[in-house]
């Protein structure tokens, strides 16, 4: 008896959204959803030079950067063939920076940047992505895909302020202070695999999940990005609706050789939630 209630449930759900439109009634040739997120943020890094100067600190702690933003994000999906295949594309930037009066001395690669000094931090990420995507499992009211995929990645990081240092690498033993201002960034394609689930609720909800994840062992990078989200989508009318989604980006880079030739190490995470304007077409 309770399989045969199952059944006709299961055969209920799919009837209810049989039609052109995914769930119904919301057109699913391009999808895109415009918003903001406000997101935990954790920074981990070291900046050492190729001879192994500097060490391991907490951004957010040592320079007060802030440990929470609100920023923007979108993400879309084009239907470029009548079933399964789309394309994927999305955008993410987040910029934070903070000022303090150090509490301790902070070794960033070669600049010593003494407690009691006052100092800026900077750490910006940016990541732009696109991939292919295909339904392996393209049912009505659900659709299952795996993508494939390239993320840009852009960071940037750097400190600011007095602080001593050699001026001439090759000489450590002579030291200087004075006033810096050292950036360092990395830009990178890297692969990106991911796994997709759109879930038609009703005519007008949909959910929709993500899982993305690359890992790249390089002569310039060495490390590791996981990405993953879920987003639920009320289409109040057939082409507009409301989002509320959570999404979390895990980046760990064991090694990275910066723009300046120093070697960075990152562990990085960012997480919240989000409200989104969702269009359809």
């Amino acid at each position: 008896m309770k399989k045969t209630l199952f059944l006709l449930f299961v055969a209920a759900s799919f009837s209810a959204v049989q039609a052109d439109d995914f769930a119904g009634d919301v057109p699913d040739r391009v999808w895109i959803d415009l918003g903001g997120a406000y997101n935990n943020v954790s920074t981990q890094i070291s900046v050492t030079t190729p001879n192994g100067v500097g060490a391991a600190f907490d951004f957010e702690d040592v320079f007060d950067i802030p440990g929470s933003e609100i920023a923007g994000r979108m993400f879309g999906s084009v239907r470029i063939s009548e079933q399964r295949r789309f394309i994927d594309f999305g955008y993410v930037d987040i910029r934070r920076s903070g000022t303090r009066v150090l509490l301790e001395d902070v070794q960033y690669g070669d600049y010593l940047f003494l407690a009691g000094s006052s100092a800026t931090a900077t750490f910006n990420t940016g990541f732009i992505y696109a991939a292919f995507r295909y339904d392996f499992l393209h049912l009505e009211p659900i659709r299952i895909s795996g993508s494939a995929g390239i993320t840009y990645l852009d960071l940037g990081v750097g400190v600011s302020g007095v602080a001593t240092y050699p001026p001439d690498p090759n000489d450590p033993s002579t030291t200087v202070t004075d006033y810096v201002d050292q950036k360092q960034s990395i830009g990178a394609p890297v692969p990106m695999l991911g796994l997709n689930m759109d879930w038609a609720l009703t005519r007008r909800l949909v959910l929709r999940t993500y899982s993305r994840f690359f890992r790249i062992n390089v002569s310039s990078v060495n490390g590791g990005l996981f990405e993953t989200g879920i987003r639920l989508n009320w289409y109040f009318a057939k082409h507009f609706g409301l989002g509320l989604g959570y999404d979390r980006t895990d980046l760990k880079i064991d090694e990275a050789t910066l723009s300046n030739g120093d070697i960075g190490q990152f562990d990085y995470q960012i997480s919240g939630a989000g409200l989104y304007i969702n269009l359809a077409f």
